[in-house]
């Protein structure tokens, strides 16, 4: 059972006390990401997220890793559009020590100039990395394409523009605003108690936690119009992402989208699996996945297809889409991605840094424990009639987006993608 541990500063701390295993995650989660960025500082978020593992006054950059690895300790950190997090998953050994190093390079990283140079280039190497990655292009522009000029249209890496003049003070107030108490939650899983990790958080946090508030938001709900975006690109495969305006995070609709998601694109027995790759041999990869920030959300088709085989491939997927908009899903499906979804939670129960990551992005991102049996309720509450309909309503022509990245194609979006 989780347990939920609050302090005057605003700071929560959720505790999944787990004894039947012998490791601990723990995780350091602030609510910022390029959804809170202006286009100035667009990359920020990530950047100080590498400048936190390059040296204190009392560690250099492999000081810090050396520790960690010396305590057999997997340390890393992401940043996403809603959040960055920071975590160490290590034997219940040394979880005391990791989660204090952790703490340490958090609040008493020094920024250094030359390090900052160092790892800028870094940086730059990554976004150049993505240059070479079809699909993170494909919805690098799918975000702009959805949610045009807005902050999370942006990407979370940045420009390299903006990556080039990042200073240690730019880092330094960027932590300022945003780096305090009451947009942090830190998530323990493991074999931990929760006077353990009070003690913990009362010894390495409260004493040099920011107690500023920050009051900014991500951006709210966006109107969505249909469009369609495009990077021809030598590329030996192309990637194609349909999108349609779905829900937001922890809607109460989610698990009805979760098992639409299974029906039409979540595993080998899907929908679009069978069809596109199954039977028509069109695609290696094709599947469904949505995507849910804290005030807008979309339900996504993603193709890997050879450039020859776009007009074939879209007119498949139009076609199953069509199906499930008439109310052609059957019980037997919804059965069959109920079970699968409730196996995957419970599957994820097993592994710790899974259940830090559930427990710390619920109570950021809705101020709500999580709680797996609820989640079992919620999957098994979905109905047939509530899927046909869901399906219904989120796949309409007006708000369809569509970005398709690699070579020239001989197709017209514009007649392929209708829905109905």
């Amino acid at each position: 059972m989780q347990k939920l541990l609050t302090y005057k500063n605003g700071l929560r701390v959720v505790v999944d006390t787990m004894p039947g295993v012998k490791t601990v995650s723990s995780g350091i989660w602030v609510g910022v990401g390029s959804g809170k960025e202006t286009p100035d500082i667009n990359g920020l978020s990530h950047f100080t997220e590498h400048m936190i593992f390059k040296g204190t006054d009392k560690l250099s950059a492999y000081d810090i890793a050396n520790k960690f690895e010396s305590m057999g300790a997997h340390v890393n950190a992401f940043t996403s559009k809603a959040a960055t997090c920071y975590y160490v998953k290590s034997i219940d050994e040394y979880f005391g020590k990791c989660f204090d190093t952790l703490a340490h390079i958090f609040f008493d990283s020094k920024f250094d100039d030359k390090e900052l140079n160092k790892e800028r280039k870094v940086i730059l190497e990554e976004i150049n990395m993505v240059e070479d990655s079809p699909e993170d292009i494909c919805y690098d522009l799918l975000a702009k394409c959805l949610y045009g000029d807005t902050a999370i249209g942006q990407t979370i890496l940045g420009s390299i523009d903006n990556v080039k003049r990042f200073k240690s003070t730019d880092v330094k107030n960027f932590i300022n605003r945003f780096y305090c108490a009451n947009q942090m939650v830190i998530s323990f899983a493991g074999n931990i108690n929760e006077d353990q990790v009070d003690a913990l958080v009362k010894k390495h946090v409260l004493p040099k936690l920011n107690t500023n508030i920050d009051d900014s938001k991500e951006t709210k709900k966006i109107t969505v119009k249909r469009n369609h975006v495009e990077r021809i690109k030598d590329f030996e495969q192309s990637n194609i992402v349909l999108s349609f305006p779905s829900i937001e995070f922890d809607n109460e609709l989610s698990s009805t989208q979760n098992v639409l998601n299974a029906i039409m694109g979540g595993g080998m027995s899907s929908r679009l699996f069978q069809t596109i790759r199954e039977k028509m041999g069109l695609a290696y990869s094709v599947y469904t996945s949505p995507s849910a920030h804290l005030y807008n959300g979309s339900f996504n088709v993603v193709l890997n297809i050879s450039p020859e085989n776009t007009d074939k491939a879209l007119q498949a997927v139009m076609s199953e889409i069509k199906k499930v908009v008439t109310g052609d899903i059957k019980k037997a499906e919804v059965d069959r991605a109920k079970v699968q979804l409730k196996s995957s939670l419970i599957y994820s129960r097993e592994n710790v840094q899974s259940v830090m990551i559930a427990g710390g992005r619920m109570m950021l991102g809705a101020n709500k424990q999580y709680d797996i049996n609820d989640r079992i309720k919620m999957i098994d509450s979905v109905t047939l009639t509530g899927v046909n309909k869901f399906a219904k309503d989120i796949f309409t022509d007006s708000a369809m987006c569509s970005s398709y990245v690699g070579k020239a194609y001989k197709a017209d979006f514009s007649k392929l993608l209708l829905c109905r």
